[in-house]
């Protein structure tokens, strides 16, 4: 652990810039990361948003450097924007970097979600038989591989509640969370963001594909009722992503010291001179 001292945590995100609070779970996580104690210093980066990828280490001594990537699969923002960002910090050449999987794919995360899934069928007693379960991904078309980690969080949510209906959509290739929520017409729902923070598409693309309150101000988990049909009440519930999750602190942890341990590298690529 004496490594973890000498050493300079950051938690790489995509960001946004949207709205004011954007980034704020993820640089909330970052400080709570920080408040153990165990890295020189933690700090969140952004593709967009501030800090940014490109200068986040300004103000970093440390020579190692590790990189926990807060997303949720391995594919080409992980694989070839990040490190080209990441370069661009002064003396980059001159750090030792390490970088971990991916956060979003880790173990956990499918059996965290079980448990908020099973929580909201609880506390709003809703027959799992008489509601839906929508995971929802980004996606992307791409890159195949990139809703590989969506599909297979979905199984795993179908083996834990195979009384339900369970559909999964994404947001940037097929099947459209837009045209699955309106194949929705009765029963509850229970919205799933695979997504990490409270950018544009969890607070408004995601929300709006099923009719719900939609914007930067909306609070999660959001729980509307709609009627339907006859009279019959809806219950339509939109979880938190993941950022929010208090259990990610020590998953960024544990990601962070097995890439040192395991000394997994991370090689950076050498940017063209004008």
């Amino acid at each position: 652990m004496s490594d973890l001292k000498e050493t300079t945590l950051i938690l790489a995100a995509h960001g946004s810039d949207a709205a004011a609070d954007s980034n704020a779970p993820v640089a909330e996580l970052a400080s709570e990361v920080g408040d153990r104690e165990l890295f020189a210093k933690v700090t969140p980066a952004f593709l967009y948003g501030a800090p940014d990828m490109s200068c986040v280490l300004d103000e970093v001594a440390t020579e190692k450097v590790v990189v926990v990537p807060l997303m949720t699969s391995a594919g080409y923002y992980l694989n070839s924007v990040i490190p080209k960002r990441l370069a661009k910090n002064k003396e980059a050449s001159q750090r030792r970097w390490f970088i971990s999987s991916v956060a979003g794919m880790h173990g956990l995360i499918g059996n965290l979600m079980i448990d908020r899934i099973s929580g909201q069928l609880e506390q709003h007693d809703l027959d799992a038989s008489q509601t839906t379960i929508a995971l929802i991904g980004h996606g992307t078309r791409r890159n195949r591989n990139s809703a590989k980690s969506t599909f297979a969080l979905f199984e795993k949510l179908k083996d834990a509640f195979p009384e339900a209906r369970n559909r999964v959509a994404f947001l940037d290739q097929d099947p459209e969370a837009p045209l699955v929520a309106a194949s929705i017409v009765e029963g509850h729902t229970i919205v799933v963001p695979f997504l990490i923070s409270r950018g544009p598409h969890t607070t408004v693309d995601v929300p709006e594909a099923f009719g719900l309150a939609a914007g930067p101000e909306i609070q999660f988990p959001l729980v509307e009722e709609k009627t339907a049909r006859g009279g019959v009440i809806r219950k339509m519930i939109c979880e938190e992503p993941l950022a929010y999750y208090p259990e990610m602190v020590d998953i960024c942890i544990e990601l962070a010291t097995e890439a040192i341990e395991n000394d997994s590298t991370l090689e950076l690529p050498e940017l063209e001179t004008a």
